[in-house]
């Protein structure tokens, strides 16, 4: 199993830069974000992207990459979270300059559009990144569970031993195994747009997270069925279904196939241990997930528990 670097955890007084590398996001909410890391010890810093808004975007291509190679370089600053998704990573993944982004591993954090990065940065950087909540939804009054998770993260990023669930939720089987690798995944349509091009998730011996947003049924059909042609499924060793926020129909109507029974479907056809419920995506509750980590996953007939192995700290001071 290939080993990727990790950004230390915070000390009291680090330094947070948030950065917008897809779309931009009111002021208010920015403020918001900021006075929880105030209330968590910790400094922010704003990148240029934050006040930037080009259309539908945070400013220029060349800007948000720019300003994200910035928040790596700078030695000022020790962790990394994105303000939103939304759209625009996979515009200037050919704009980054890698080396640099290497040379300075940090924790980096956030969701959704920034599943992109989290891949190219594994990939090309051998970076390890956290799949996890952001700006957004920190300055929008985030639940007991999100700010616990993000507040325990942030100063111990690979959170060993079993994941930790929002109260009265529990992971449920699909097809029952265990299957052990890194973490990886995120947004499927984003593994979705990035298939056959450089960018594309490789995911070999890979633990493999799918969540989505606003897709119907059918959709999702169509980008398992995608994953499944291109290969990704027969390298990963397990599939982790994570939430389904407005993803439509969740209850049987006129004969149409659920949104869970298009996972189980695909899960059964896949044969490879699969567990529907990970608390990651874009519902309220969000958990911090370290892609990169060494995880287990076992699948009962009637449990399933997801696992984060213990990793050693790699300290860059």
């Amino acid at each position: 199993m290939e080993s990727y670097r990790l950004g230390r955890g915070l000390r009291q007084g680090d330094t947070v830069a948030i950065v917008a590398p897809a779309a931009p996001l009111a002021a208010e909410t920015v403020t918001g974000a900021e006075q929880v890391l105030r209330d968590l010890g910790y400094v922010s810093v704003l990148g240029r992207t934050v006040e930037e808004s080009w259309g539908y975007l945070a400013g220029s291509d060349e800007l948000r990459a720019r300003d994200l190679e910035w928040a790596f370089a700078d030695p000022a600053v020790q962790a990394i979270l994105c303000l939103r998704g939304g759209y625009g990573t996979t515009r200037f993944l050919d704009l980054l300059d890698y080396d640099r982004i290497r040379a300075n591993p940090k924790l980096f954090i956030g969701f959704s559009d920034i599943t992109a990065l989290h891949t190219v940065f594994r990939q090309r950087c051998a970076m390890a990144t956290i799949h996890g909540p952001m700006a957004l939804s920190l300055g929008r009054e985030p639940t007991a569970y999100t700010l616990g998770q993000f507040a325990a993260g942030l100063q111990e990023p690979v959170p060993a031993g079993p994941l930790q669930l929002p109260p009265g939720r529990q992971l449920e089987p699909l097809v029952p195994g265990t299957a052990s690798g890194t973490l990886c995944g995120g947004n499927m349509m984003l593994l979705s747009v990035t298939t056959g091009t450089p960018y594309a998730l490789d995911g070999t011996d890979g633990l493999l997270l799918l969540e989505e947003i606003g897709e119907d049924a059918y959709a999702l059909d169509r980008m398992l069925r995608q994953f499944e042609q291109s290969g990704l499924i027969a390298r990963a060793a397990g599939i982790l279904f994570g939430t389904f926020h407005d993803c439509m129909p969740t209850e049987s109507r006129d004969g149409e196939f659920t949104v869970r029974e298009v996972a189980a479907y695909y899960a059964e056809r896949w044969g490879k241990p699969a567990l529907w419920g990970v608390p990651a995506g874009h519902e309220k509750d969000n958990a911090w997930l370290p892609f990169g980590v060494p995880a287990r996953m076992e699948v009962g007939v009637s449990e399933a528990v997801l696992t984060i192995e213990k990793v050693k700290e790699q300290r860059h001071e």
